[in-house]
């Protein structure tokens, strides 16, 4: 009789440290799916915003006509005009070349250069 008392409570125990174990598994698991769930909300959150603010930074690109003076070269007025729109000023100038039709480096003192530059100002003609 004592035997079987022993091992019925041995038994007890063992089926309650089982269910305390599952619970525990669960409770982890379950901690770890609302931690992600809130880590990944507010990552969201936070590049929807700095999407906002890329947005309302909208600017445009625009074209203008350039004199070209005494001195003047092509990477100079890549130094005056281009933005962090490009990646370099070798960017710029393969863009003006393009857009002039300049075969070379080279350009002339008294010529008009087209060049193209950004701005946040939306203007209508």
């Amino acid at each position: 009789m004592i035997k079987d008392t022993y091992y019925s409570r041995a038994k007890v125990k063992h089926d309650i440290r089982k269910k305390q174990v599952r619970r525990n598994i669960f409770l982890l698991i379950l901690s770890t799916i609302i931690l992600s769930s809130l880590l990944v909300f507010f990552a969201s959150m936070s590049i929807q915003a700095s999407d906002m603010q890329h947005q309302q930074q909208v600017s445009y690109k625009y074209f203008k006509s350039i004199y070209i003076a005494q001195g003047d070269t092509l990477w100079s007025i890549a130094e005056e005009n281009m933005d962090d729109h490009y990646s370099s000023q070798k960017e710029y100038i393969s863009e003006v070349k393009r857009m002039n039709s300049l075969p070379s480096d080279h350009i002339e003192c008294g010529s008009y250069l087209i060049v193209p530059y950004f701005s946040t100002d939306y203007i209508i003609n």
